[in-house]
């Protein structure tokens, strides 16, 4: 249905659709994060880059943005490339200007790799008072989009992309590659950072070191370590989730068990023991131990006769 309203103009949609009372502000508009006190200095070339992102006053010891990484020339140049018509916005701008020194803060020096844990790192980039208490807070869904514009203008990259995990229907941890073109706007000196990465690539010697058709150790390329990382990476979130899912699978059918009355718990533990044990210990059991160590099985598990406030149901 379309009113018109006077002639000559162009008529108007009816619909439903009313502004809401929230407020769209940002939450947090001066995000910020700063190496605590305690934390070591960064090394070599990652302090270097740190220290021209941030600096300290020498007489009061407060924490300032020595650079503001979104007044670059390089987001005016790439902008349309990028798939943008204007720029950031100045909450958008000043998150991306905390966000590069958590970004050179934590990554690794011998692959350029840095995990993204988003609610942690949303927290970190909140406001917090003087007891760690947040005061304005930095949401995942505004983190995930600026880490999506900084992969759009080439700051960022994924190293093997976003892997879906099919025994738990999740997606594996994100992790982002901090690529030369952020290093160059950063200002370091990129032939000191390659030998550096270079030289914590030869130490990792786990896995890190192959040897040609001569048996000669060679050093394996940043983009094999990277890629040797990554799956050693997915097969300790495969380990580690898969044993949290068996746990959880297990205490779930302890649970059920120990609401059954004895007769049943036994019954149930001898079919268990059938199934698991080997055919020739089997064999060797006799009936009284076999029943013996089905009760033994039962008070490991604390599903023993004890359990119970007097002796099973009598059949």
């Amino acid at each position: 249905m379309q009113l018109l309203l006077d002639e000559g103009t162009k008529p108007v949609r009816k619909t439903r659709r009313r502004r809401g009372t929230h407020s769209t502000a940002c939450l947090c508009p001066e995000p910020s994060w700063y190496r605590p006190d305690n934390f070591k200095k960064l090394p070599g070339q990652l302090g270097h880059a740190y220290n021209r992102l941030v600096r300290r006053d020498r007489k009061t010891g407060a924490l300032s943005l020595r650079m503001r990484i979104s007044r670059h020339p390089y987001f005016v140049q790439l902008r349309e490339q990028a798939g943008r018509q204007r720029d950031f916005r100045p909450e958008r701008e000043k998150l991306l200007d905390a966000i590069v020194p958590l970004l050179v803060s934590t990554v690794d020096r011998a692959t350029h790799i840095d995990t993204i844990n988003l609610s942690k790192m949303a927290w970190q980039l909140s406001e917090k008072d003087s007891e760690g208490n947040v005061i304005r807070k930095v949401t995942v869904p505004r983190v995930c989009r600026l880490l999506q514009h900084m992969m759009e203008f080439g700051l960022l990259a994924l190293p093997e992309g976003v892997t879906w995990d099919p025994f738990n229907r999740k997606w594996f941890p994100k992790h982002v590659v901090l690529t030369e073109r952020l290093w160059k706007m950063i200002g370091v000196d990129l032939d000191k950072l390659y030998a550096e990465q270079a030289e914590q690539v030869a130490a990792e010697a786990a896995g890190w070191i192959t040897r040609d058709e001569h048996g000669q150790a060679e050093e394996i390329s940043v983009k094999a370590a990277r890629r040797r990382w990554y799956e050693k990476m997915m097969h300790a979130t495969l380990v580690r989730r898969r044993e949290a899912a068996l746990k959880g699978k297990r205490e779930k059918k302890l649970k059920a068990l120990a609401e059954q009355p004895y007769d049943d718990r036994a019954y149930a533990m001898s079919v268990h023991l059938i199934r698991t044990l080997p055919k020739d210990e089997l064999h060797a059991l006799s009936p009284e131990q076999f029943t013996q160590r089905v009760r033994s099985h039962l008070y490991q598990l604390d599903l023993g006769l004890e359990r119970e406030s007097g002796p099973p149901d009598y059949h």
